[in-house]
């Protein structure tokens, strides 16, 4: 997806396909798809993408370094039951060498506490995205009921990763 770690703002919707296979049917059907739907994006999109991209580097590192920091900080708070942000294969450590993204998942202790979080943290929004400027918390089980209850999905943005934890800190602080 486009719209979210290339234009990484929040303001832009577009989408990328790419091909390298060899099936010449399948690169047919795409090419007669995109002349029949229309794959352009508009000069509005595209200006978009293009302001974005001249960040995407600098973006990726502090969501990276950010995420990891409050990952680290998670992982001992006693409120928190497990911290969903391992790298487990030799193909991901070589394609992401500096860590794994600014996205990643937490559990909890109850469904209650994981339904009511994401709306006690004040810097975090309440919202199903993941790649943009500002950080976003997720009761997923809201949405998909194969998820676990105690499941809270986080996108990580720009913020100060100290600030992020001070807002787990004063949501958590009379959760055990």
């Amino acid at each position: 997806s486009a719209t979210k770690a290339l234009a990484g703002h929040s303001d832009a919707l577009a989408g990328v396909v790419l091909n390298n296979s060899d099936d010449e049917m399948l690169t047919q059907m795409l090419r007669q798809h995109r002349n029949a739907v229309g794959g352009a994006p508009g000069s509005l999109e595209t200006w978009l993408l293009l302001r974005s991209l001249r960040t995407l580097q600098l973006r990726i590192e502090r969501q990276n370094q950010s995420a990891f920091k409050l990952a680290q900080f998670l992982r001992t708070h006693p409120a928190i039951a497990k911290v969903h942000r391992e790298c487990h294969t030799q193909l991901a450590h070589s394609q992401m060498p500096n860590g794994v993204g600014g996205v990643f998942a937490i559990e909890v202790h109850s469904e209650e506490v994981a339904k009511a979080l994401p709306a006690q943290l004040y810097l975090f929004k309440d919202a199903t995205s993941l790649g943009g400027v500002e950080s976003l918390a997720e009761w997923r089980r809201r949405y998909d009921d194969t998820v676990s209850p105690y499941l809270i999905r986080l996108s990580i943005g720009l913020e100060d990763p100290d600030d992020l934890i001070a807002d787990f800190e004063q949501a958590l602080r009379h959760r055990k």
